[in-house]
C-alpha cells in the first residue's frame, strides 16, 4: 500500500482539514496535548509551522483523497516525527504506509513520542522502522538510525 500513498505539503488551503483531525476525540486522547483547539489558535499554528524553516507539514493522500497528516521537526541532531489519521480511514494500513514513506525520505536519527496504551502508533512507528528506545516523563520514545 505504500506505493499508492503520496505525500504532499500542506497549505493554509488545509487548515479546515487538519483542525478536524486535530481535534477528533481519540486524536486528542493520544496527543501529548490533549486539549480541544480553537480555530483561531489552529490558524496561527498553521501559519506559524508552514513558515518554520525547520518544520514540514505533509497531507496524505490515497486514491486522491486526503487520509491524513505527518510532521517532521529538524534539528541538527534529529528528526521527530508525529503523525495522525483521518478517523474514517484507520484500520486500513494507511498511516503505516504514510509514516514509513516519510521516513524513507529522512536521514539521520527519526524519534517519535508516543503515550503509552497508544498500541496503534506503536504498531506505526515500528513498521517504519522505529524501535522502543526509553520513557521519560510518560512518554514512550521511539526512533530509527538510518544507515550512513
Amino acid at each position: 500500500m505504500t506505493a499508492s500513498v503520496r505525500l504532499r505539503l500542506a497549505t493554509l488551503a488545509d487548515a479546515e482539514r487538519l483542525l478536524h483531525w486535530r481535534n477528533d476525540a481519540d486524536t486528542r486522547r493520544f496527543s501529548l496535548n490533549p486539549e480541544q483547539v480553537t480555530e483561531l489558535q489552529h490558524r496561527h499554528w498553521l501559519q506559524q509551522s508552514l513558515s518554520n524553516p525547520q518544520r514540514r507539514l505533509y497531507i496524505a493522500e490515497y486514491a486522491d483523497q486526503p487520509v491524513g497528516t505527518v510532521r517532521v521537526d529538524s534539528t541538527a541532531d534529529s528528526h521527530r516525527i508525529s503523525w495522525t489519521l483521518a478517523a474514517e480511514y484507520r484500520g486500513k494500513g494507511l498511516a503505516k504506509a504514510m509514516v514509513k514513506l516519510l521516513v524513507s525520505q529522512l536521514t539521520g536519527t527519526i524519534v517519535a513520542e508516543i503515550l503509552p496504551g497508544n498500541t496503534a502508533s506503536v504498531k506505526v512507528a515500528q513498521h517504519a522502522g522505529l524501535t522502543y528506545q526509553s520513557t521519560h516523563n510518560g512518554i514512550l520514545y521511539y526512533a530509527y538510525q538510518t544507515p550512513d
